[in-house]
């Protein structure tokens, strides 16, 4: 399995996080979509130093902000 794959396997868990998180405004799912949010970031900086410029790594960080706005957006009912 390449990186970017497994990647993508935990933004869609962080997306699924926020997205619990939305329908069901307690901390813990809270706390549970900023770890999965926090673990996407690393992996894509982690990626960035080796692959700068790269489309899909690009797209792939650009839907994490979206769900980074979406979970402020969130904190901000809380």
């Amino acid at each position: 399995m390449n990186s970017y794959t497994h990647i993508k396997e935990v933004l869609q868990l962080a997306e699924q996080a926020v997205y619990q998180g939305q329908m069901n405004l307690d901390a813990a799912n809270f706390q549970k979509a900023q770890m999965q949010l926090n673990m996407v970031q690393q992996q894509i900086n982690e990626q960035k130093e080796a692959a700068s410029g790269d489309k899909e790594l690009n797209r792939m960080e650009e839907h994490l902000r979206h769900l980074r706005e979406a979970q402020q957006a969130i904190q901000q009912n809380f």
